[in-house]
């Protein structure tokens, strides 16, 4: 099982079919804020459309060890994380994350995200996880820098959200740069 204590009550569970209901309810409660950033904030919406989403990253799990985690605070789940599938030959994914409003703003995604930063440098030796948000979503282009993923360039209109074409800001870190970043954060 997949559990990681980020501090502060707060923890990153492996998002399974047990949570569909508390996934669900999460998603309905907060539909309006993410809405504008992941289609599936407006399809998700009934437990079988919850359990289908789970049941995709456990099989990507199985097969490439880069789990789907749900984050939670005070026992509450209150945001999430995925990794797309491997590219095994460079040993590079792109990771998704997103969080609700009433958590947003206190630094737990950037324990999260470092969490399964060090997951997939430290335990699984991958070289390179990308990310990429849409040009319009500050607070996940700030989070990304924040973190040390390196800007590298506009993908325009190469992302349909809600039926309307958008630029998506890609991203990047090297398994080299994070392990410097963390070592010098750790002051080491």
């Amino acid at each position: 099982m997949f559990r990681r204590d980020i501090g502060e009550g707060a923890d990153l569970r492996l998002l399974e079919t047990h949570h569909a209901e508390a996934f669900l309810e999460f998603v309905a409660a907060n539909r309006a804020y993410l809405g504008p950033w992941l289609e599936w904030a407006h399809t998700i919406t009934t437990l079988d459309d919850a359990q289908a989403f789970i049941e995709r990253g456990i099989a990507r799990y199985a097969q490439d060890g880069l789990p789907w985690v749900s984050i939670w605070q005070d026992n509450q789940m209150v945001g999430g994380m995925l990794f797309f599938p491997l590219d095994r030959p460079p040993r590079a994914t792109e990771i998704g994350y997103w969080l609700s409003e009433s958590a947003s703003g206190h630094g737990l995604m950037s324990r999260a995200v470092r969490t399964m930063l060090s997951l997939a440098f430290d335990d699984l030796n991958l070289n390179r996880v990308a990310l990429q948000t849409e040009v319009d979503n500050a607070r996940a282009c700030a989070l990304a820098e924040r973190l040390g993923f390196a800007f590298e360039g506009v993908r325009r209109q190469s992302w349909v959200n809600q039926g309307r074409l958008v630029d998506m800001a890609g991203y990047a870190i090297l398994a080299d740069d994070w392990r410097r970043r963390e070592a010098y954060r750790q002051g080491r």
